[in-house]
C-alpha cells in the first residue's frame, strides 16, 4: 500500500509543487515511479488541458490509459484487442461513474457551477485537477494490479 500512496503522491507533487500538467505529472508517475520507464514529460505535453488546452478528453485520463495499454497491450498483431480494452473500459466506467464525464471543459464547467462561477485557475488545480490526478491514479492503480488478466 505504500508504495501506491507513493506514487499518488508523487503525482501530486509533479503537478502541485513541481508545475507540471496534469497529463504530464500522471505520465511521470506511472511510467518513472510505477514501470521504472526513464520517461520525458514533453511527450505528453500537448495532452493537457484536454489536448493542447481545447477541453477534449482529460489529459490525466488519456495518460492513464497509455498505462494501462502499456500493462494489456499487444505484443502481437495476432493477440486480441479485447485483453487491452477490458481494462480501459473498466477504468473509463469507474472515471465517469465519479466524475460524470471524460471532457476536460465538462469537467471544469461542473466544477464552476458547483463554486458558482467565482472560480480562477488556482480553484480549478485545488478543487478538481489535483483530486482527479488522485482519483485517476488510484484508479489506474487498481487495475493494473487487480485486473484477473495475463500480462505478457
Amino acid at each position: 500500500m505504500s508504495t501506491k500512496n507513493a506514487i499518488i503522491n508523487k503525482a501530486l507533487h509533479y503537478f502541485n509543487i513541481e508545475g507540471w500538467n496534469c497529463a504530464e505529472s500522471v505520465y511521470m508517475a506511472i511510467f518513472k515511479e510505477y514501470y521504472k520507464i526513464d520517461v520525458t514529460p514533453k511527450t505528453v505535453t500537448a495532452f493537457g488541458g484536454g489536448i493542447a488546452r481545447t477541453g477534449s478528453i482529460c489529459g490525466a485520463v488519456n495518460v492513464a490509459i497509455m498505462g494501462i495499454s502499456q500493462k494489456y497491450g499487444r505484443t502481437s498483431p495476432k493477440q486480441p484487442f479485447i485483453r487491452t480494452q477490458r481494462p480501459v473500459f473498466q477504468f473509463l466506467n469507474k472515471i465517469l461513474d465519479q466524475y460524470g464525464s471524460l471532457s476536460c471543459a465538462k469537467l471544469k464547467q461542473t466544477q464552476h457551477d458547483k463554486l458558482e462561477n467565482k472560480i480562477r485557475e488556482q480553484d480549478a488545480k485545488e478543487n478538481l485537477c489535483t483530486p482527479l490526478i488522485k482519483t485517476v491514479i488510484q484508479t489506474f492503480l487498481a487495475i493494473a494490479e487487480n485486473n484477473n488478466q495475463s500480462h505478457t
